[in-house]
Formats: C-alpha cells, structure tokens, sequence
C-alpha cells in the first residue's frame, strides 16, 4: 500500500505545511501511486528582498516517511534560462541536489519535516541564483563560476566524502545514500574496493 493511502493523515499534512509555503499550490497522486506537489515558491533575502519566484515539484518516494528517505525536488521554471551542469547541484532531469541525504539533519519521520526541506530549499536557491549569475559572468570573463558556501560532489563520491567527514559509518547504520537500506545491504561493499 502506498504511504499516502496508509497515513492519509500525514498526505494532508504535507499539503497544508506546502499550501503555506507555495503559491499556485496544487498537489496530486499519478497513477502509478507518487505524490506530487507543485507550486511556486519565492526567494528572498533575509529582509524580504524578492529575487527570483521558481516554480517547484516535489515528488515523494514510495516508502516515504519510513526509512527517513526525502523526497526529491525538481525545478520546473528557469530551465531556459538557468544551466544545470558542472557545478549548479542541478541535475540533468532538473532535480536539485539539495544534499547528501545522510547529511540533511532532517528527520523525515516528523510530521513537520516539510518546514524543514523548505528552510534548506530556500537557502540553497538563494545560492542558485547567485551561482547562476556568475556562471553567466563567467562567459564573459573566462573564470571558472564556484558554488557559494561548502559543497559536496556528486553522485557516489559526494556519499564518500559523508562518510570520510563523519568518521566512517557503521555496518547497521543507514547508508547515506538516503535509500533507507542499512549500509551493509548498500554501498558498504562497493566502497570497500
């Protein structure tokens, strides 16, 4: 059964915390069972200075909220004028690389957890845009654009680098990976070679 028929309580949860926070709030169940939100959502400055209005999609994994496993986000304006390469932590399909999933400090579990995801989205489409407009400077003056702030790579050497800053990650743990699966059962095989 899918986590939003199990906990319909929690589904209504998710949409009220994302009607506060979205504007044009629209929320769905595809037919093959995902939960979709959609809205747009505005970047500010700490003193409500608007710089962009970004049109989001929020896309619940199946297990949702069991396995602490987040849900990912896609950016469904700016895709004509943003690019997602290199360093932007945007990914082909447009789903932001908010974090490591192990490193959130988010619990999913909670019933709140949705502020939470919020806080981190807005601090880092805060960086996007700035990133953004030095990547476009960049063109012009040949100097690489860098990501503002601490960064992790991508993909599984992003997971690595976690694991290396942690100190190591037990066996029963879970893997940082964000796929709820305990560490041995994942990527501890893999990064043992």
């Amino acid at each position: 059964m899918c986590w939003h028929k199990a906990n319909p309580d929690r589904w209504n949860q998710e949409q009220a915390i994302a009607s506060q926070l979205l504007d044009n709030f629209e929320a769905e169940i595809t037919s093959s069972e995902t939960a979709i939100i959609r809205g747009s959502f505005d970047v500010c400055s700490e003193n409500g200075h608007l710089y962009e209005s970004v049109k989001l999609r929020i896309e619940y994994p199946a297990a949702f909220p069991l396995r602490n496993q987040p849900p990912s986000v896609y950016l469904e304006s700016h895709r004509d004028r943003w690019k997602n390469s290199g360093d932007s932590h945007i990914e082909g399909d447009w789903r932001l690389c908010l974090f490591v999933p192990g490193e959130s400090g988010i619990e999913f579990a909670d019933a709140s957890s949705l502020n939470d995801l919020f806080a981190v989205i807005q601090t880092f489409l805060f960086k996007q845009h700035i990133f953004q407009k030095r990547l476009a400077k960049s063109f012009l003056t040949g100097e690489g654009a860098k990501w503002l702030g601490e960064d992790r790579s991508h993909g599984e050497e992003g997971i690595r680098e976690a694991i290396r800053a942690k100190g190591g990650v037990g066996r029963n743990e879970s893997c940082p990976c964000g796929s709820g699966k305990k560490y041995k059962h994942c990527h501890l095989r893999k990064f043992q070679r």
